[in-house]
């Protein structure tokens, strides 16, 4: 598939690393975006090392940049031995010191789910940036969902290492214009129709069959428990949370009513509100969740919520919805009953808001 806009911000960041001067680049984006795709480019053309933020210990990240390191440091002397690091910390400290002569690029994917595993990387990032700003050919390449998942760790007044970021690029769900040039066999409206049930995320556009119809299309994808997005908003949530029973319910509750303030929301929901304060937060840090704040209304509590993902406000309105009768093989049934006799005014809908 035609990876529409990401090539310009492999470009952007190849430029940075051909300056042969350190650098700090951010690339954030949804989940299925195409990150991943820009990751595994910067990997191969300059021989990055890659390392992947999960919810881990320290250790386990340690090994995963131990065998990275080994692989590009390993010694001349065939007599001697890869000494491993201990620490991250450690592990870029040997990075920043071997760019002096040598220009090393380093991907951090996930970074967040790092800095979550290892609470003091951000201090020893920083002061490594500073020792070595004017001496290191380094260039980072942090990864993140969102500009709200990373203020505090990136941006914002309590950021240690936003002084040092070069450059922000955003990694851009595909447009409808972008729709046309993916090579789908489709009409007009049958590609307003992928795009609305996938969000634009290149990762879900390239399940669709050129040689199937829109309908089957879509019964198989997500009406059929073998269907490959059938439970990705499940995955996506139990990826990013460790409790996503509250997560459900506030988007099921969103899915039900129509840009519902905090208070709606919260009884549509009907859980604690201490738990709904906080996983809509979540939601909202992962970019699936957003707010328009009316300056007339004041606090928060009178926002209007909104679905940012309309793949996840499909999958809410109408799989979640009848799940059961999709778990016991009607979900074809479900489909030609209560999804498109709908699908026309959701399609409408979503292309209007995103």
């Amino acid at each position: 598939m035609n990876f529409v806009g990401r090539a310009e911000i492999i470009e952007r960041i190849q430029s940075r690393i051909a300056m042969g001067q350190m650098s700090l680049c951010v690339v954030y984006g949804p989940h299925r975006s195409g990150k991943s795709y820009v990751a595994s480019q910067l990997v191969r053309r300059h021989k990055a090392i890659y390392l992947a933020g999960r919810m881990a210990n320290e250790s386990v990240h340690v090994a995963d940049i131990n065998r990275a390191l080994e692989e590009r440091f390993v010694p001349a002397n065939a007599q001697d031995k890869f000494e491993p690091v201990e620490t991250l910390h450690e592990a870029f400290v040997r990075l920043f010191e071997s760019s002096v002569k040598i220009p090393q690029t380093v991907v951090i994917d996930d970074y967040p789910f790092l800095v979550e595993a290892v609470p003091q990387f951000p201090i020893h990032l920083r002061d490594l940036l500073e020792t070595y700003k004017d001496t290191s050919r380094l260039n980072i390449i942090l990864m993140a969902n969102g500009m709200e998942q990373l203020d505090g760790r990136i941006i914002g007044n309590r950021s240690l290492i936003g002084p040092f970021v070069s450059e922000y690029l955003e990694v851009k769900p595909f447009s409808l214009v972008d729709m046309k040039s993916l090579g789908l066999h489709y009409a007009k409206d049958d590609l307003r129709t992928v795009f609305a049930v996938t969000g634009g995320l290149p990762a879900y556009v390239q399940y669709f069959d050129n040689g199937e119809s829109i309908d089957t299309n879509i019964i198989n994808l997500f009406f059929s428990v073998t269907g490959a997005l059938f439970e990705e908003t499940q995955y996506i949530l139990h990826r990013d949370m460790k409790n996503i029973t509250g997560a459900n319910a506030i988007l099921t509750g969103l899915a039900s009513l129509e840009r519902p303030y905090y208070v709606e929301l919260l009884q549509e929901s009907q859980i604690k509100s201490g738990t709904f304060t906080s996983r809509l937060n979540d939601l909202m840090s992962m970019g699936l969740v957003g707010r328009i704040q009316a300056s007339s209304r004041g606090n928060a509590k009178y926002a209007d919520y909104h679905f940012t993902n309309s793949m996840f406000h499909f999958w809410y309105r109408y799989v979640y919805k009848y799940w059961g009768d999709i778990v016991r093989g009607y979900g074809a049934d479900v489909y030609y009953n209560h999804v498109k006799p709908q699908l026309n005014d959701f399609v409408q809908a979503a292309c209007i808001a995103i």
